[in-house]
Formats: C-alpha cells, structure tokens, sequence
C-alpha cells in the first residue's frame, strides 16, 4: 500500500481507537467534567474536528520520522522503533495536555494525568505499528 493510503487508514484508525477509548470511559469523564467545571458536559464540534486536524499533523511527523529513521538505517527493527517512537510521542503530546490540565483545573489529579498518557502512548504505538504494517514501498 502506498503512503497516502497506509497514513489515511492507520489516522482513521486513530481516531476510532480514540472515539473508543473515550466512549468506554464516557461515565469517567462526564463525573470529571462535572467534577472540574460543575456544570454538565457540552460537546463543541468544531474543537473537536480542529483538535483532530492538530493531531493529525503530529500523527504525520511521528510517521515521517520513524520512517527516516528506518530508511537510514535498515538493521532496526521498524516496528520496534514504531513503539518506542509512539510511545515517546504519545508522552510528549498527551503528557503535555494532561499536565496542563492538573494545572489549570484543582479536580484533575495526577491518576487522571497518568490515564490519559498512557493511554495517548498506547494509542499513538498502535496505530504505528498499524501503519508500518500496511506501508509497502
């Protein structure tokens, strides 16, 4: 599969993982919504779609960069450096945002942090490792 198709079908699935995650966990995140900004929940679909397009972007250069990595240098393994570079990733862009929240908000704790990084590196080493999985040169 070429690189336009592989990179469109892993952020689709991306997104659906992450939809997932957050509908599993719905009950979690309304009693913390509540809990941060004492009023119900609301969802705003234009964050939401802008938030994608920005995690998008990150998406694309987590993928171009385990690809350099890999086309330099073919003795690693690439889907060993797809987790190890997800990971790495997932930390850095969904670490940031947690943290920033337990700054900004007294009822986000460092449990909620935690969750939603780990979770953020699962999700971005799956779906690098689903992208290697059907990029083909």
């Amino acid at each position: 599969m070429n690189f336009i198709s592989s990179i469109t079908i892993a952020y689709i699935l991306f997104v659906l993982l992450d939809f997932s995650w957050i509908f599993m966990n719905f009950d979690y995140y309304m009693t913390l919504c509540r809990k941060i900004q004492k009023e119900p929940f609301v969802v705003k679909i234009p964050p939401i779609i802008l938030a994608y397009i920005i995690l998008f972007i990150a998406f694309y250069i987590y993928i171009t960069h385990i690809l350099f990595i890999i086309k330099d240098n073919n003795t690693y393994n690439k889907y060993g450096i797809a987790i190890i570079y997800g990971l790495l990733f997932g930390l850095v862009i969904y670490g940031t945002y947690s943290l920033t929240s337990c700054i900004y908000y007294k009822n986000y704790t460092y449990y909620d942090a935690f969750k939603d990084t780990l979770w953020g590196m699962i999700l971005m080493s799956i779906t690098g490792v689903i992208f290697m999985k059907l990029y083909k040169k």
